[in-house]
This record gives structure tokens, C-alpha cells and sequence, in this order.
């Protein structure tokens, strides 16, 4: 009964925001936040606390992937101009602070998540992520090779 008001309440939160049939992304969180629910037995004092906290880990990727792009970009408009070492290695620095805070952040974040969850729970976490990862690049392998001619 827990687990059906559960899925019930993430199905109306998930659901009840606009949704873009056109970006996979949408549908592939969707999935993942159905299929973590059940994989993990979340209570619902569980899911009420950890879906936010687990927001805020990919919010941390998301910044760390916007802030590396610009500095690749940037590096890569040094090396095309054939600046100096100096200014490149101030790039790369930029780059090494903000991938460790990345991981400084992630971490942090990561012990907020297991106070949350049970060491079996946790274990089927950290299963469930790389197997869920997994599928999904299998798939956008197979979509790749649909598409060839």
C-alpha cells in the first residue's frame, strides 16, 4: 500500500510538470526516478527526502559540465591562437579547481544521500546507477545504428 502511494505521489509530481514529448531526457529521468522507487523500496518519508537531494547531485554535474565546456572552449581557442603556456596553464588550472570541487561537492552530497538509505539500499543504489547507465548508452548505440544507412 506504501509503495503504491508512493509511485502514486512521484507519478502526479513527475507528470504534473510540462511535458516535452521531444526530449528523450525528460522521459529517460521519468523512467529512472519510477524505476529507482521500486528498485530501492523507497519508504515515502524515504522519497520525500532523497529525489530532492538526488536533484541537487545531478545539479552539481550539470554546473561541472557547463563550466568545462566553457574552459575547453576556451582552450581550445589558446591552442588554435598559439598563446602562451602561461595563459594555457591558467586554463587547465581553472579546469583541475573545478573538476575537485566537482568531486568535493559530489561526495558531500553522496553521505547526505546515505543517511537517507540503508547499506542494502545504498548497495542497490550504486546498482542500479551503472546498470541504468548502461542501458542507456546500449540504446543510444542501437539508435545510432538505426540511423545509419
Amino acid at each position: 500500500m506504501k509503495r503504491t502511494l508512493i509511485l502514486l505521489g512521484l507519478a502526479i509530481v513527475c507528470f504534473a510538470q510540462p511535458f516535452d514529448d521531444q526530449d528523450p531526457r525528460a522521459i529517460i529521468e521519468k523512467v529512472k526516478i519510477y524505476r529507482l522507487t521500486q528498485e530501492l523500496d523507497l519508504t515515502s518519508e524515504q522519497a520525500v527526502v532523497f529525489f530532492p537531494k538526488l536533484n541537487e547531485l545531478q545539479k552539481i554535474e550539470r554546473e561541472f559540465g557547463e563550466g568545462k565546456k566553457e574552459i575547453i572552449d576556451e582552450l581550445k581557442k589558446l591552442v588554435a591562437d598559439n598563446a602562451s603556456e602561461e595563459k594555457i596553464l591558467e586554463q587547465v588550472s581553472k579546469y583541475e579547481k573545478l573538476h575537485k570541487d566537482k568531486l568535493i561537492k559530489q561526495m558531500n552530497k553522496i553521505k547526505e544521500l546515505w543517511k537517507i538509505l540503508t547499506p542494502v539500499q545504498r548497495a542497490k543504489f550504486l546498482i542500479f546507477q551503472e546498470e541504468f547507465n548502461k542501458e542507456i548508452r546500449e540504446m543510444i548505440k542501437k539508435i545510432k545504428k538505426q540511423r545509419e544507412p
